[in-house]
């Protein structure tokens, strides 16, 4: 089967020729009959959105935690003490991953959702604060700034749409000094276009203009991030499932040690419990709740094997194929292509297909030819309205470190099926 031949191959390439067979293995042994065939043949191409397949590492230690019982920060027992000590270790992973001095200020949440929700939920604003953002923010942007605009006047500013850069620093530099935000938000890589930030010279914008400047990693954390070290990023929100290559059910929220946040959610955390009030100390006064240990756990395991492997090997990797996608796909005169083709992009490649609707594109592609694409609006408003892609929304592909020269062969064969 196609994808049996591909994947011993690609990590084979990286050095690690057992997580290929592991994690085919494991999909063989999850479903029998038809169901087991399909997954075998299928053409995973929807990365951003999670990644798949994940390292063997990563699903045994999600089952390891969850079999071994015991609650994180919950009692001192054996099984407990455990827990908490993979919980500790993760936190020092992913400090390490985002090279920061102390991982006390790593905040596990539920998502990058919920991560930027804390950050702007959390935030002290006053009334009529104006916030500026890029043109291409998530809904996980746009959403929890809509109510904020509802509730406390927050006006919203957007920067000028920068084609292959998404902002272009020294206009952003103008705009700050014009309207004097009380934050700039910025989503490193856009979900839509591919595109990135130059992410120290947004910094540097900010940091002169005294603005605190939150970050949305969920496309770039893992092989794409900038290094955080030397930065004067207020607020780092990524999610666990992406390019961390964990599980869904945990978010990253980075907090800078001289910020702080007033609680979303208050409840028992483990430590004070004699005080109905919130503790001070991080991580624990952002952390409510039972933590989602199982995601943590592998979130741990997703981070250790992007540390122990050659990032930059597996970035190229990802980024050749998305390139030479675009390429092949460009010739086609039916096919239109958004964001620009640079050097500072993820491996996402958006088009659009004349007289088809994006969501007809990808549902051919699912159930004619089994290849899993992303297709409609991509919970990106803003982008959408931006691109002027509204209406019809775009067919989406994203790479992983798992696909090869074998998926782009096989879905621009399929496109020129359709098209034909």
């Amino acid at each position: 089967k196609r994808s049996a031949r591909v994947l011993p191959v690609a990590f084979a390439v990286w050095g690690h020729p057992e997580l290929a067979s592991v994690i085919i293995n494991d999909h063989a042994s999850i479903a029998g009959g038809e169901l087991e065939k399909h997954m075998m043949e299928t053409v995973y191409l929807d990365n951003a959105a999670t990644s798949h397949p994940k390292p063997e590492a990563v699903y045994r230690a999600h089952d390891q935690f969850l079999r071994s019982g015991g609650s994180p920060g919950r009692g001192a027992h054996q099984l407990s003490v455990a827990a908490s000590q993979v919980v500790f270790e993760t936190r020092l992973q992913i400090a390490k991953l985002i090279d920061v001095a102390d991982p006390e200020r790593v905040i596990f949440t539920p998502g990058c959702t919920h991560s930027i929700n804390m950050v702007l939920k959390g935030w002290h604003w006053q009334a009529g604060d104006v916030v500026v953002v890029s043109a291409l923010e998530h809904n996980a942007v746009s959403r929890p700034l809509n109510q904020l605009s509802a509730s406390l006047g927050v006006k919203i500013v957007s920067a000028p749409y920068s084609a292959g850069q998404i902002v272009d620093p020294s206009q952003l530099a103008s705009l700050l000094r014009e309207v004097k935000p009380a934050m700039c938000i910025m989503q490193e890589a856009s979900n839509v276009t591919g595109e990135m930030l130059n992410l120290p010279d947004i910094d540097e914008v900010c940091r002169r203009q005294n603005v605190p400047l939150l970050v949305d990693a969920a496309q770039s954390a893992g092989l794409f991030h900038a290094s955080l070290s030397g930065l004067a990023v207020s607020f780092w929100c990524a999610s666990g499932h992406k390019g961390l290559l964990g599980a869904p059910g945990v978010g990253v929220l980075y907090v800078r040690p001289d910020l702080d946040l007033e609680p979303l959610i208050a409840g028992g955390t483990g430590s004070h419990s004699e005080t109905v009030q919130m503790p001070s100390a991080y991580p624990d006064r952002l952390e409510s709740g039972t933590v989602a240990g199982p995601a943590i756990a592998a979130l741990g395991a997703g981070a250790a094997w992007l540390t122990a492997s050659n990032r930059q090997e597996l970035r190229q990797h990802e980024l050749a194929l998305a390139a030479e996608f675009r390429h092949r796909v460009c010739k086609n005169k039916a096919i239109q292509l958004y964001g620009v083709e640079t050097n500072l992009r993820v491996p996402v490649v958006s088009f659009s297909v004349a007289d088809m609707a994006a969501g007809t594109v990808a549902e051919l592609l699912d159930r004619n030819f089994n290849i899993c694409v992303r297709s409609g609006l991509h919970c990106a408003a803003w982008a959408h309205r931006t691109l002027g892609t509204s209406l019809q929304g775009l067919v989406r592909v994203s790479f992983g470190c798992c696909n090869s020269q074998a998926d782009i062969d096989a879905l621009c064969s399929a496109l020129e099926t359709i098209l034909n």
